[in-house]
């Protein structure tokens, strides 16, 4: 259904750009943690959970529209809505850097030092920010608070799944995915992947008792 060669050429250039500086802030490159090996140095831009993002922003969120669900591709204005809060930062005197103004045409947020992007965050995330100019959906500021705790939420879900092991066929549908290597963030963190015999809690055994046209659950 979807060419990952073809999704990865259309990537908008602000927009990737855009999206790497998000992550890049949230989970830096700790190249000083390499003597612990090698893996320890990637952050998730190196891992790719940019592209990542803007995947799931554009192929997995479900809204109501014409009367039914429809998946609306957000990545764009997502990045607009970030790059308005990095222009915002700026106006107001909030930033703590200068930003890098050979970037800023591409991308306002990018060109941020990565503690001002957090703070455009912040500051996005307390709905501090004029909608009059946004895109849809985020003339609601209720939108902007959802969407900066999804942000969050799923950098670090990206970073610590499998995903950037997908390789060359990450941007694939998901079940057109095939596993290339093991996901560096697992050595990171000391996964194993999934083994069978793990002991983990799956939650106890319930009875479906139906009587007289009734149903109780009860414990086994």
């Amino acid at each position: 259904m979807y060419s990952a060669k073809a999704y990865a050429e259309n990537m908008e250039a602000s927009t990737l750009m855009t999206f790497r500086a998000l992550v890049s802030a949230l989970v830096p490159d700790t190249p000083e943690l390499s003597v612990f090996g090698a893996e320890q140095a990637y952050g998730a831009a190196a891992l790719g959970i940019h592209e990542y993002l803007i995947w799931e922003l554009d192929h997995s969120l479900l809204f109501i529209a014409d009367g039914g669900l429809a998946t609306i591709p957000l990545s764009a204005s997502t990045a607009i809505l970030l790059n308005t809060g990095a222009i915002q930062l700026l106006n107001t005197g909030q930033a703590r850097c200068q930003p890098d103004f050979s970037i800023w045409p591409i991308s306002p947020f990018a060109s941020l030092d990565a503690w001002d992007r957090i703070r455009v965050l912040q500051m996005l995330g307390d709905a501090q920010i004029e909608t009059s100019l946004l895109p849809p959906p985020y003339g609601s500021k209720i939108w902007i608070v959802w969407m900066v705790s999804f942000l969050n939420r799923h950098t670090m879900f990206g970073m610590y799944s499998e995903w950037s092991a997908y390789g060359s066929n990450r941007l694939m549908t998901p079940v057109d995915r095939r596993l290339q290597y093991f996901p560096v963030s697992w050595s990171q963190v000391g996964y194993p992947g999934v083994q069978p015999g793990y002991r983990v809690y799956m939650g106890a055994p319930l009875t479906i008792v139906r009587e007289g046209g009734t149903s109780t659950v009860v414990s086994s």
